[in-house]
Order: structure tokens, then sequence, then C-alpha cells
């Protein structure tokens, strides 16, 4: 199985014989065989990770 990110609404048939609509931010997970169809088709992606929090800047010390 693996997880995808949905790029555009669409319908699809990921068990070959129930549709489905896919709604574009969406985030199903699918056999590893149907993401790799959307992904190819260009209607999915492999999800971006989070992005790290950023550490507050320190402040400079002024013992100059």
């Amino acid at each position: 199985m693996k997880t995808v990110e949905i790029l555009r609404t669409f319908d699809g048939y990921p068990t070959g014989k129930d549709e489905r609509r896919f709604t574009a931010g969406e985030q199903p997970e699918l056999s590893n065989e149907y993401a790799a169809l959307l992904i190819a088709k260009g209607l999915a992606r492999e999800p971006r990770p989070p992005a790290k929090a950023t550490a507050p800047a320190k402040p400079k010390d002024d013992a100059a």
C-alpha cells in the first residue's frame, strides 16, 4: 500500500470495478500498482514530507 497526494479531482476505479471520486489535495492509501498508475498519468504524486519547524534565532552575544 502506498499513500499519494491527488493533484486533480477525477473519478477512478481503484479496485477495477467500483467507481470512486478522488479529490484534489486528498491523500488516500492505494495499492502500489494503482498509485504508480496515477503518478505516471500525472494525477497524483508522492506526498511531500511535512516542513521542518525552524528553530528560533539565538540572540547575539553583546560581549565583544
